[in-house]
């Protein structure tokens, strides 16, 4: 009887032993998947909150551009979240939209980027972008923008819009992305809003 006790003591220390490493390997693992969503999602910050601004808005039929321009501009201002009380709203240049509803590639060459980030932003706009070479030759803040750019323009075959405005969006999100994140939001999103 005391062998099969020793035989079951054995065995449960053994099955005991087994599942240790188990939920050790089972909570690295999630510990790796945990880090490794987090970096994607530090990656893709700004393309994922571009998204998430665009498609809590909601696009009235009944109304005009202008008056569905001006609803986004000021849905985009209530919804990003400023750094302090003291920043001020920001709207819209009307021009500027329209100036970019028919902008192509090479208004480009007029941003306040470096020569290399700008190379990238082609790169984007002609589906010739590599992620390695933007990383290893951008500083982070502009390679951070490329990201979001390539992300913009390549997401979901660009939400069944054209090549043109795919691009246009692009490229107004590059623009106003010189001056803050609001302001590419706002003026990607009056691109994307005029395809409706």
């Amino acid at each position: 009887m005391n062998k099969y006790f020793l035989w079951a003591v054995a065995i449960a220390a053994l099955c005991s032993a087994c599942e240790t490493d188990n939920e050790a390997f089972a909570t690295e693992t999630k510990k790796q998947t945990i880090a490794l969503q987090q970096a994607k999602s530090a990656e893709a910050n700004d393309y994922q909150m571009y998204q998430s601004i665009l498609s809590s808005f909601v696009y009235n039929q009944d109304e005009t551009y202008a008056e569905n321009l001006l609803r986004f501009e000021q849905h985009v201002n209530q919804y990003i979240p400023h750094s302090d009380e003291t920043t001020p709203y920001k709207p819209l240049d009307l021009k500027q939209i329209a100036f970019l509803t028919t902008a192509d590639a090479g208004y480009i060459e007029h941003f306040n980027y470096s020569a290399t980030a700008k190379t990238m932003m082609y790169a984007v706009l002609n589906q010739r972008y590599n992620d390695e070479t933007a990383k290893s030759t951008l500083e982070p803040q502009e390679y951070r923008l490329v990201q979001t750019l390539a992300a913009l323009y390549n997401d979901n075959n660009g939400n069944g819009y054209d090549d043109d405005i795919r691009g246009r969006r692009t490229i107004a999100f590059a623009y106003g992305a010189q001056y803050s994140f609001t302001q590419a939001v706002l003026y990607a999103g009056a691109i994307e809003l005029s395809a409706k």
